[in-house]
């Protein structure tokens, strides 16, 4: 029998959340708390774009620009 996060979501709600059962609760609770945890952390480091070592006394701004859309005319 394999473990399935989602197999043990859906129990949860469907004998937990709908049918009462408080052990199935608790289930559904812990499954809840996994799926958001591994969603929201990430896993490695991201790709380094750009590194620069700072003298004494100087600053860094960092900003997000969103990605340039496609052109509907270009190649």
């Amino acid at each position: 029998m394999r473990f399935s996060l989602s197999g043990l979501l859906r129990t949860g709600v469907r004998r937990g959340l709908m049918g009462g059962h408080r052990g199935w609760q608790a289930v559904f609770l812990v499954a809840s708390v996994l799926r958001f945890v591994g969603r929201t952390s990430k896993r490695g480091s991201g790709p380094v774009l750009f590194s620069e070592k700072l003298k004494a006394g100087e600053t860094l701004e960092i900003r997000h620009r969103a990605p340039a859309a496609k052109e509907e005319n270009s190649p």
